[in-house]
């Protein structure tokens, strides 16, 4: 598709955006830009004139992050997982011990 010289930019960085990502996992060009300006027409046509405020996903991407060093954590490579965090030694183990005990809560719910 077409976008014209008076297309929103942030519209059109929307369909781009879009159509990049499609495009890394592996959808042709053409379609990937067609499917990305579709997606922006459609958020356009969705909400178009509401003031819209993105979140930045912080507390969703230290979740992702915690359940992540988690995942990887072994018993002992605390120092290793906290350089590669750039986080302290003793904040691997509050993460590990409060993924670990969410992780039960979420296996156990309320025993009592």
């Amino acid at each position: 598709m077409e976008k014209s010289a008076v297309y929103p930019e942030l519209l059109a960085d929307l369909a781009d955006q879009v159509a990049l990502k499609l495009c890394e996992h592996g959808v042709e060009p053409d379609k990937a830009a067609d499917i990305g300006f579709f997606a922006a027409e459609h958020m356009r046509e969705h909400w178009g004139g509401q003031p819209i405020y993105l979140p930045k996903g912080v507390q969703y991407d230290f979740s992702r992050r915690d359940l992540e060093i988690f995942d990887r954590f072994n018993g002992h490579n605390h120092v290793e997982l906290a350089k590669e965090y750039n986080l302290t030694v003793m904040r691997i183990y509050q993460i590990t011990k409060a993924v670990r005990a969410e992780l039960i809560k979420k296996r156990q719910g309320a025993l009592f």
